[in-house]
């Protein structure tokens, strides 16, 4: 009895520790996206350009007061725009002056609460952009499962 009990509090204890929400502030990590129909791609500068080599990807940190705002590369991301549904992932501004509301959960995939149901996908445009988006499949650029973005720690 004492043996089980002892298991299955070791067994709670990694539960419970799996299902914590890492502290990213300051961690470093390449910021990764997963499209289900492009594959994996990183973010690889300042312009929004994706590559597949992680070797080759920006350093990314969520940084600010609140630990909420993601520079990659020394920049952060623009505000998302109150128009239109689409935000190419170009870090150019400030650090002060970065968008808010990034966070990594205990899965390592990275949210951005700027709008409802953001949606991460690549090649709008070009071949290699990386996108952040809410557009509506009604629009049809996508069918079926949508992208999402992932902190892979360095």
């Amino acid at each position: 009895m004492l043996v089980q009990t002892i298991i299955g509090a070791t067994f709670l204890a990694v539960g419970i520790n799996a299902a914590a929400v890492p502290n990213a502030a300051g961690k470093t990590f390449k910021f990764q996206i997963v499209d289900p129909k492009k594959g994996k791609w990183f973010l690889a500068d300042a312009t929004g350009a994706g590559t597949q080599d992680q070797t080759k990807a920006l350093d990314c940190s969520l940084a600010g007061a609140s630990g909420d705002v993601l520079t990659c590369g020394g920049k952060a991301f623009d505000k998302y725009p109150s128009f239109g549904d689409m935000f190419q992932m170009e870090a150019s501004v400030a650090v002060a002056s970065g968008s808010t509301g990034w966070s990594v959960d205990s899965n390592d995939t990275v949210h951005w609460n700027a709008k409802p149901k953001i949606n991460f996908d690549v090649g709008i445009g070009k071949e290699n952009n990386l996108w952040a988006e809410t557009c509506p499949d009604a629009h049809g650029h996508w069918t079926g499962e949508r992208g999402y973005a992932k902190a892979i720690w360095v």
